[in-house]
């Protein structure tokens, strides 16, 4: 009696593109919303300070 195979094992390239585009896709979406979700931050403005020199 010859042993069952169950079933194929799945392309392992296959499952690493899978999980890469999943991945870069989680990561983009999260980028994106970072950018549009937050609120603007004020620039803040700042002279430059005056040099002191001791003479």
């Amino acid at each position: 009696m010859s042993p069952k195979r169950r079933g194929r094992r799945p392309d392992l390239f296959k499952v690493l593109l899978t999980g890469l585009t999943v991945g870069m896709t989680l990561t983009l979406g999260y980028q994106i919303s970072l950018y549009y979700g937050a609120q603007v931050q004020p620039m803040a403005e700042r002279a430059p300070t005056p040099s002191i020199v001791d003479g």
